[in-house]
């Protein structure tokens, strides 16, 4: 075998492991961070408030902002000139 492929599989191999290792690591610290604490306890007794909000239509009021869309009073007709 030619020493620079052994030498790319040998990084790519601790590249897997690495990722691999950090994933783990980073499952098994996020596992113990939500079990235990004063923050978490909290949350699961009140809850998300966020879920009793109303919806909120922000479109619903829109105000008129274009005085110029009612001044003009041949805008309904609706006539083919070519006919």
């Amino acid at each position: 075998m030619n020493t620079h492929l052994k030498l790319y599989f040998s990084v790519l191999i601790l590249a897997v492991l690495a990722i691999t290792g950090f994933l783990w690591w980073q499952t098994v610290r996020q596992s113990a961070e939500t079990s235990s604490g004063l923050g978490s306890e909290i949350y699961q007794k009140t809850g998300n408030p966020a879920e009793n909000l109303p919806a909120v239509d922000s479109l619903g009021n829109k105000p008129e902002v274009n005085p110029l869309s009612k001044a003009n009073p041949f805008s309904n007709i609706k006539t083919n000139p070519f006919k």
